[in-house]
């Protein structure tokens, strides 16, 4: 029951008070695409190749065919970010919420999970000044909101040590952004104000292959497909004339522009596929790789468009590992924590001013023991983005979860 109540809690926390992002990069396409894995693999990198039975990973459903306990899952994290252009430097704070989820076995080899995670958020202020005509002009910029997923997925295990899985989502979720422009020659400030509602579901397919080499190492892959989606989107965009006034700003006129071929529109959400592979000996040390490829190319807003960005097929490369001294020292701490390490590359798919955004990263942390096969992990990714010709992000974001393993759903036997 207390773990149902800090469910419900987090959940309306997660929906109500979320702020991703405090970057400008996600003005672009639908927000900064958020990472979907868990905390344990994120810090390897986001490497997606190790299956273990007490912890979920639904970037690949089928994984959930080898859960064996409930498994509650929450995990926070903490963005230190600094961005700079040719001109200017600045630095931003953001905490957020990653993803709650619950997990549990409900049959022989059957796995059940449900939750919430972002999918994409959006968070940035910008301002600029610019002589145009021999003449001072004013630019303010800002936009918030993002999209989350309520999601449930089922894995199977048909044979032994292969796998597959099937993933349902309901994406929902909305963005605002207010455009300000001014001048010391105009009395009015002029404001562009729009906003979205957005609505649609998604589904991604799993599949899993492991198997033992010898008594002691293991192999395993795994491949996960998410196809092309569409979200309904309700727009409304509102022009306003303001007058400054002892602080604030009156609104002198206003008006609600009505298109009717932008009121509802479609969102394209691209499709992307992932391959993971990876081996070692699962007691003790793994390490894995992972390929994501997603055909951004394919993503279209009709509401929301810039004649200075354009979108080309992203990827992302990821290498990584753990190592656990020994899981059964039960008197000595420190061997039974499980340390991992990692580093990703990400071509983004956008490109700004003819300039391709990529994103590189260190990840490193450690998982420590609590009681049973439940587990705190805590760490950090470092890592830059963008390009010091139009805007770098130096970034380090800290990262801490919380999974609570136990049995249920499983009859008492008495002897």
């Amino acid at each position: 029951m207390r773990l149902a109540v800090v469910f419900a809690l987090c959940f309306c926390s997660f929906v109500y008070a979320q702020k991703g992002t405090n970057s400008p990069f996600s003005y672009y396409g639908l927000g900064e695409k958020r990472f979907e894995g868990n905390t344990e693999n994120a810090l390897m990198g986001g490497m997606n190749a190790f299956v273990d039975s007490t912890r979920v990973d639904v970037r690949n459903p089928a994984s959930l065919g080898r859960l064996a306990r409930t498994t509650f899952s929450l995990s926070t994290s903490y963005d230190m970010r600094e961005m700079s252009t040719p001109a200017s430097s600045y630095n931003e704070r953001t905490f957020f919420l990653d993803y709650l989820s619950l997990s549990f076995p409900v049959y022989k080899q059957v796995g059940v999970s449900v939750g919430l995670r972002p999918y994409s958020s959006i968070g940035y202020k910008l301002q600029s000044q610019e002589q145009i005509s021999g003449r001072e002009q004013y630019f303010a910029y800002e936009g918030s909101g993002g999209v989350n997923q309520a999601y449930l997925s089922v894995g199977y295990e048909f044979l032994q040590g292969l796998r597959v899985g099937l993933s349902g989502g309901f994406n929902f979720g909305k963005s605002e952004f207010d455009n300000y422009y001014s001048s010391p020659s105009f009395l009015y400030i002029s404001r562009e104000q729009s906003q979205s509602l957005y609505r649609g579901g998604s589904y991604a397919l799993g599949l899993q292959y492991d198997r033992n080499l010898g008594k002691e190492y293991a192999f395993s892959a795994g491949l996960s497909y998410v196809p092309e989606a569409k979200l309904n989107a309700t727009n409304t965009l509102t022009l306003y004339s303001l007058r400054p006034h002892n602080g604030n700003f009156l609104v002198k006129d206003s008006r609600t522009i009505t298109d009717p071929n932008l009121v509802n529109t479609k969102l394209t959400l691209p499709s992307s596929f992932e391959l993971s592979a990876g081996g070692g000996k699962p007691s003790q040390w793994f390490v894995g790789a992972s390929l994501h490829y997603t055909q951004m190319s394919a993503f279209s807003n009709p509401f929301v468009t810039s004649s200075i960005v354009t979108y080309e097929n992203a990827y992302r490369f990821a290498l990584g590992g753990f190592f656990l001294p020994h899981n059964t020292a039960y008197t000595k701490y420190w061997k039974r924590v499980t340390y991992r390490a990692g580093f990703y590359y990400e071509h983004t798919g956008i490109t700004l001013k003819e300039q391709p955004i990529n994103d590189f990263g260190i990840t490193f942390g450690v998982s420590l023991p609590i009681q049973g096969l439940s587990n705190a992990t805590i760490g950090g990714a470092w890592g830059q983005k963008g390009d010091k010709t139009l805007l770098k992000e130096n970034y380090f974001t800290l990262k801490v979860a919380l999974t609570l393993s136990d049995k249920w759903f499983q009859r008492t036997k008495y002897h």
